[in-house]
């Protein structure tokens, strides 16, 4: 088993898990491993990565009595959980000033709208969570191999997430989530781009038409990454 002592030697930078040290580690993307904070029964360990920066997980490496690892999960970095709340907070106070200045109709539309974006948007940015995630999870499974220096780790429980799941992209869920948005998509950039005309192009539009070439593109590139991934092992 691994020592908690051995694995102290990973943080880099000793800090304490703050919404202030996490909002400062936004910023850039950490190449060095780890930041982390060591506490009598468990090592909080992160670092953010190209893509995730504030969204980045916090492993939590827990042990027993005589300091040997037991088990690790994950959990949101403090900024993480703010945002989202900020989020909420941003979103219902647009709404609330819209339906106070606008009639029901136009808030009704409005509000429809920005639920799909931000949907689609979420997506998104859930899909890079995930995928980053698994990078840094098998990023972190190595460096513990490494230092148990063994083949493989023969504790199931320490595997957060398992190569066969990390391995299927076309699941009956992906495949459906798919086949419904990629021609929702379509049809939204179809209609926006022939049907309305110049005057009524505002920069709702715009925004709109750029969320939904994000997911397109970022959905298409995933998997040709996670396909290139394959072919490399």
């Amino acid at each position: 088993m691994v020592k908690k002592d051995d694995l102290k030697k990973l943080i880099i930078e000793n800090k304490k898990s703050t919404l202030k040290n996490h909002w400062k580690d936004t910023f850039f993307c950490n190449k060095i491993k780890y930041s982390g904070e060591i506490r009598p029964n468990e090592i909080l360990l992160w670092r953010s990565s190209e893509y995730l920066r504030g969204n980045y997980p916090i492993f939590i490496l827990n042990f027993d009595q005589n300091k040997n690892l037991i088990g690790i999960k994950t959990e949101k970095n403090p900024y993480h959980k703010f945002r989202n709340k900020q989020s909420t907070v941003i979103f219902s106070i647009l709404i609330l000033l819209l339906a106070y200045n606008t009639d029901l109709r136009e808030t009704l539309i409005f509000t429809f709208a920005i639920l799909i974006f931000g949907f689609l948007l979420h997506i998104v940015l859930s899909k890079a969570r995930k995928y980053e995630t698994k990078l840094l999870t098998n990023e972190l499974r190595e460096t513990i191999e490494n230092i148990e220096n063994i083949e493989r780790i023969n504790n199931p429980e320490l595997i957060i997430e398992s190569k066969k799941e990390e391995e299927e992209e076309w699941t009956s869920s992906k495949f459906i989530t798919r086949l419904l948005l990629y021609p929702f998509c379509i049809f939204l950039l179809w209609f926006s781009l022939t049907i309305l005309s110049p005057k009524e192009i505002n920069f709702k539009i715009i925004a709109g038409i750029a969320i939904v070439l994000t997911y397109l593109i970022t959905d298409i590139l995933l998997i040709i990454r996670k396909k290139n991934n394959q072919h490399h092992h």
